[in-house]
């Protein structure tokens, strides 16, 4: 019996259309192209894939918007378990060096915000993602997911606990200089151009 041939472009409206994967979509795709988190990941020691989180969110194109939508209520829970996926997806870290790195991360960024003299709030409102239509089901379930791991693993706190960061990194951000015109910028830009929302980690133009 003759294999029937899928044509690519109607799996992928296929998906496109419903906003999730089709069963055995991915034994479609080209074992010689595996994509990013399909290929062994850059890093598989905790540290090192730390501090390049680190060097990254100390650079002031990258803080200063990251800042500055915590202090508008963005919570660090969001912001740390998305870059991390974002990671994943590029192929930085497996899943499990993921979970590794999200209570830390979430302490970065408290030090940060603490450093910026920003108020933050660690979680979102998990009972307003359950009726957000515009979420799609697949991403709205790994958030949570996400989310309720770095509730588990912080728990509720208001500052960076003593020890739960490597001094080096301690060192980095309090030598940071995060001036309050700084933070203003983006808020400003965003009153005079109100543009739709987007991933504070995505691509930046």
């Amino acid at each position: 019996m003759e294999m029937q041939q899928y044509d690519p472009k109607g799996i992928e409206a296929l998906a496109n259309n419903t906003g999730r994967p089709i069963p055995g979509q991915s034994l479609t795709n080209n074992p010689d192209e595996p994509r990013p988190f399909e290929t062994p990941p850059e890093f598989t020691n905790f540290k090192e894939a730390l501090d390049y989180i680190v060097t990254e969110l100390l650079q002031e194109e990258v803080m200063i918007p990251i800042i500055s939508g915590i202090g508008q209520d963005v919570p660090i829970s969001d912001v740390a378990t998305q870059m991390l996926y974002v990671g994943f997806r590029e192929g930085k870290w497996n899943p499990d060096l993921l979970m590794m790195l999200v209570e830390p991360v979430m302490y970065v960024l408290m030090a940060l915000c603490e450093k910026a003299g920003v108020d933050f709030k660690l979680y979102g409102d998990e009972d307003q993602d359950d009726t957000d239509e515009d979420r799609e089901e697949i991403q709205n379930y790994r958030q949570k997911n996400l989310a309720e791991a770095a509730r588990a693993k912080v728990g509720n706190i208001s500052k960076v606990p003593t020890g739960a960061l490597p001094k080096d990194i301690v060192e980095d951000i309090q030598s940071v200089n995060i001036s309050p015109s700084l933070l203003e910028k983006p808020q400003e830009q965003m009153a005079a151009t109100p543009q739709p929302q987007q991933s504070l980690l995505g691509p930046q133009e």
